[in-house]
């Protein structure tokens, strides 16, 4: 157990002037992510609960927490909450809350997600913006597109580098091109065994989504077509997977 504690204070040490230097040049943002793995038939009884943590939050104007949620077609929540440094994860986030309206009523909330879920859990990721590709600016929320499309790239160690410079050829094909197309690139950190970059594409819907890869398509395919063959070669492992934000589930304190 020692040596334990040892590991990870000295893990936690290597971490945090990556994660330090990286908020610095303001090229990356990191995000807490916590992801619930619903039971398909606990589904609505899961999203009750969720919405009476909100409102509860919302009652009791909580500061200092914040977070958006995404509902996944593999019936799994991801609640997203940015960070600036691990420190930020020894906070509770609810301790107005639990004053308010009492540790055991709090308690009692939370006791009721238990039996909607056999999995959950918590990692980190980082938002990576340099490999983005948003040309009005770099946001997770875009007004009247809540509809997600979100490829999964999993990479090794040695060709890391290769996806990355690929990744910076295809936003040069994207800006070439204007492609009315936005997405965002984030990459896997603490607490995910293996590394994957999620490339986040918003919609309207899955026909909006669908009309706007086919016109790509055909608008930049010359340019496009070679390099998803060359993220290919630096590629163990692909997945896809479509979900919405949930603006219902989500919480941002007011003003």
């Amino acid at each position: 157990m020692k040596l334990l504690k040892l590991s990870l204070i000295t893990l936690v040490m290597l971490i945090l002037p990556v994660l330090s230097s990286a908020q610095e040049e303001n090229s990356y943002q990191t995000y807490w992510i916590h992801e619930d793995r619903v039971k398909p038939g606990m589904t609505d009884e899961y999203e009750q609960i969720a919405k009476d943590l909100v409102a509860a939050c919302k009652e009791h104007n909580v500061q200092e927490t914040r977070w958006l949620t995404l509902a996944l077609n593999d019936n799994s929540y991801l609640y997203v909450t940015p960070i600036n440094s691990f420190a930020e994860l020894d906070k509770t986030g609810f301790e107005t809350l639990s004053e308010k309206m009492g540790a055991d009523k709090l308690n009692a909330l939370f006791a009721r997600f238990n039996s909607t879920y056999d999995e959950h859990g918590d990692y980190i990721v980082y938002l990576n913006k340099n490999l983005s590709y948003m040309p009005d600016g770099v946001s997770q929320t875009i007004e009247g597109q809540n509809y997600r499309t979100m490829y999964y790239n999993y990479v090794t160690p040695e060709n890391n580098k290769g996806f990355v410079e690929t990744m910076k050829k295809m936003k040069a094909a994207f800006e070439k091109n204007n492609s009315k197309i936005h997405y965002r690139v984030y990459k896997t950190g603490f607490g995910v065994m293996g590394t994957y970059y999620m490339i986040a594409v918003a919609a309207e819907n899955n026909l909006d989504s669908a009309k706007k890869g086919d016109e790509n398509w055909k608008a930049m395919k010359d340019d496009f077509e070679p390099l998803l063959k060359e993220m290919s070669k630096y590629t163990w492992k692909t997945d896809e997977k479509r979900g919405w934000m949930r603006e219902d589930l989500g919480y941002m304190p007011a003003k």
